[in-house]
């Protein structure tokens, strides 16, 4: 016997059916992912040491230096590293006073991880007394990466506190560089860093040069290889292999092997032999490394001997030939050159000016 059977096909979905299956599916997929995510964050919790730094840290949030605040920041500074990003994490809030008493305990932990924000503080915070904080923390950190931006805001800075700071925290730079250096700081004439590569910094005592490529770990020193005594030091952000340094009496010299050579480059310049002729600042237009500027003067007198200014001058070409930018040949010593720019702001004593560079 044959047995014999009929098929009958399962209807086939249509369009719309078949659009809500996917959807359905898709639903049911989303609630697994958020069932296991509320599982892990439930397996996780913030650790009680977490939950204590948040709620110390909140404590920041006071103007008045009261008791609890206090007791708060002398816990925050005990833990140290711990504390760093719940103090990051404030340093970019919209209460000010939090802002400004954060910024102020990142400079007793003085963390290399608070660098980069309080680096943006400075530069971009509204309140005159977070860049201010913000300023001498930098001061404090072990490492040379924030000196480019403690120079823009000796400069730029629009308050004369968060300027003084930033000349303050630069000042302390220059005793690391000496400590690091093993130079005694007394005998320390000059010193920089490249702009492009913070790792590699420049110090000049006497005729000698020390040089650290990794941050100040090792030092190499070039036993005289400098012209002369140098008072300025200045390193191109283009190539961290060359240097300009301001040489006492002998005006403005140019090396382009990291220091080992030397060669003066005074075309244009009034130097003259016997006179006493100084640069007393060198700027390097981060846009444009050909763009050079110098500030000059002479020393004058032998019992009494004064500094006078002799102007601010230029060199398009690399410091191959030098015109006169500035007649500037009044008041005091010009100290800091810098360029934002088609302009340059210029610091003398505590007085900031500003010139047009054509």
């Amino acid at each position: 016997m044959v047995n014999s059977f009929s098929y009958n096909p399962k209807p086939k979905l249509n369009v719309p059916q078949k659009r809500l299956v996917l959807w359905s599916l898709l639903a049911i997929a989303i609630a697994v992912l958020m069932a296991v995510v509320v599982l892990s964050a439930n397996a996780n919790p913030p650790n009680a040491a977490e939950v204590r730094i948040t709620g110390l840290v909140s404590e920041l949030k006071q103007e008045r230096l009261t008791a609890q605040r206090q007791a708060a920041q002398q816990e925050l500074e005990a833990l140290g590293e711990q504390a760093v990003p719940a103090l990051m994490v404030a340093l970019r809030s919209n209460d000010a006073a939090l802002r400004r008493n954060a910024a102020d305990m990142l400079s007793y932990i003085a963390s290399p991880a608070s660098t980069g924000g309080l680096q943006y503080a400075l530069a971009n915070d509204t309140a005159p007394t977070v860049r201010r904080n913000a300023a001498y923390a930098l001061g404090e950190i072990n490492s040379f990466v924030q000196v480019t931006e403690l120079k823009r805001a000796a400069l730029l800075d629009t308050n004369a506190e968060v300027r003084a700071a930033a000349q303050d925290a630069l000042a302390r730079v220059q005793t690391r560089v000496a400590l690091a250096s093993k130079i005694d700081e007394r005998k320390l004439d000059a010193y920089a860093i490249a702009p492009q590569n913070t790792d590699t910094v420049y110090a000049a005592s006497g005729r000698n040069l020390s040089v650290t490529t990794d941050g100040g770990a090792t030092w190499k020193t070039l036993k005289d290889t400098l012209p002369s005594m140098t008072n300025i030091l200045a390193v191109s952000p283009s190539d961290s292999q060359t240097l300009y340094a301001g040489v006492a009496s002998l005006g403005i010299f140019k090396s382009v092997d990291g220091g080992h050579a030397w060669q003066a480059v005074n075309n244009g310049l009034s130097v003259m032999p016997g006179a006493r002729t100084i640069v007393s600042a060198i700027t390097i237009d981060p846009a444009d490394s050909q763009r050079v500027l110098i500030a000059t003067g002479v020393m004058l007198g032998t019992s009494k001997v004064q500094f006078v200014p002799t102007g601010i001058m230029s060199s398009t070409n690399g410091g191959t030939t030098w015109t006169l930018m500035h007649d500037y040949k009044q008041g005091e010593p010009l100290t800091e050159l810098l360029f934002k720019g088609s302009q340059v702001y210029a610091l003398a004593g505590k007085q900031v000016m500003i010139y047009r560079f054509n």
